[in-house]
């Protein structure tokens, strides 16, 4: 029981996380963001984006297979 409160948190934080960086890219298409080094900020969101996703496949692949 504890590991599945524990795989629903991941996957609920995972979906709030991406969701807060989907208003972000929003914010910055329309320019209300203000970047100052481009190629920095767009590594540090390919790493965010990446543990992410890897913290939702893993939460759902401990609900489906264990």
């Amino acid at each position: 029981m504890l590991k599945f409160i524990f795989y629903l948190s991941l996957i609920i934080f995972g979906m709030f996380a991406m969701r807060f960086g989907i208003i972000q890219i929003r914010k910055y298409k329309r320019g209300e963001t203000k970047v100052k080094k481009k190629s920095l900020e767009q590594i540090a969101f390919g790493i965010f984006f990446i543990i992410i996703l890897g913290l939702i496949i893993y939460s759902i692949n401990g609900l489906l297979f264990n």
